[in-house]
């Protein structure tokens, strides 16, 4: 989007630590220029699943401030934190970042809504709201359609107890993929999310060239998951599963994909 809005993309890559993805926060000072006007942060982070720290939030809040750079927080993932995970809306971490930023959430993930297109935006700076809310209003994208405004006030105000069950659901899905993995598949690692129904496969340990991995995936096990490169040059070597299915789809799919990698060894 923002290349065919005639802008140039600069990537800040995270860092793997060895265990789950930290902000590489020396790389960004150094790709910082006058030409950067906006930081993307997605915040859960999606792919790698990361519920950012309440200080690195803060941190990044500071740098962009310094630079006159306003932060676009994409947090359509907010209301889905795992396995005692706390998730912290960016306007909410500091004055700062409340005064330079703009946040996107919608109830379409949490509540399966995708096709009711309900979106909103938080905006506590006056000026910036005003700015943003007349471009949107200018162009007609102000106006939803009574369904989605419906539907989100209902999520939002009656569907507590469903959610509940939901997370707690999804949070099997993913330990019966470890489970799965650790025992079936052991070339092929899940990266626990911090949040959302996303699992992060590595499957770097299948030493598979790009079209070979989405070979195995695809036309082997005839498996319908998301590309790691497609997220950028870092993704190269993984796969990105969606576990928010039932216990039955997702054990069917993991041993259509056991079968795959086993004929790899024939």
């Amino acid at each position: 989007v923002p290349e065919s809005n005639g802008r140039q993309v600069v990537h800040n890559p995270l860092k793997w630590n060895g265990s789950h993805y930290e902000m590489d926060f020396d790389h960004l000072e150094s790709i910082i220029d006058s030409q950067c006007k906006l930081f993307i942060l997605c915040n859960p982070h999606n792919p790698g699943g990361v519920v950012w720290p309440l200080e690195t939030l803060q941190r990044i809040a500071e740098i962009c401030a310094r630079h006159n750079i306003l932060i676009i927080a994409d947090e359509i993932h907010a209301d889905m934190p795992l396995f005692g995970a706390k998730h912290h809306p960016f306007a909410s971490v500091s004055e700062t970042a409340a005064q330079n930023s703009i946040s996107f959430g919608a109830p379409s993930k949490t509540f399966n809504i995708a096709g009711l297109v309900s979106s909103y935006a938080i905006v506590p700076n006056e000026t910036i709201r005003k700015r943003f809310f007349d471009w949107l209003t200018a162009n007609e994208l102000n106006e939803p359609t009574f369904m989605a405004t419906i539907a989100t006030e209902a999520a939002y105000n009656h569907c507590r107890e469903w959610r509940e069950q939901m997370l707690a659901y999804i949070e099997q899905n993913i330990l019966f993929v470890e489970e799965f993995l650790d025992c079936h598949i052991p070339a092929i690692k899940a990266i626990r999310p911090q949040a959302s129904f996303i699992v992060w496969l590595d499957c770097t340990r299948l030493h598979l060239e790009h079209d070979a991995l989405i070979d195995l995936f695809v036309d082997k096990a005839r498996l319908a998951l998301n590309d790691g490169e497609m997220f950028g040059p870092e993704g190269k070597g993984h796969m990105r599963l969606n576990v928010g299915t039932p216990r039955a789809v997702l054990q069917k799919a993991l041993e259509q994909l056991r079968s795959a990698v086993d004929g790899l060894k024939r």
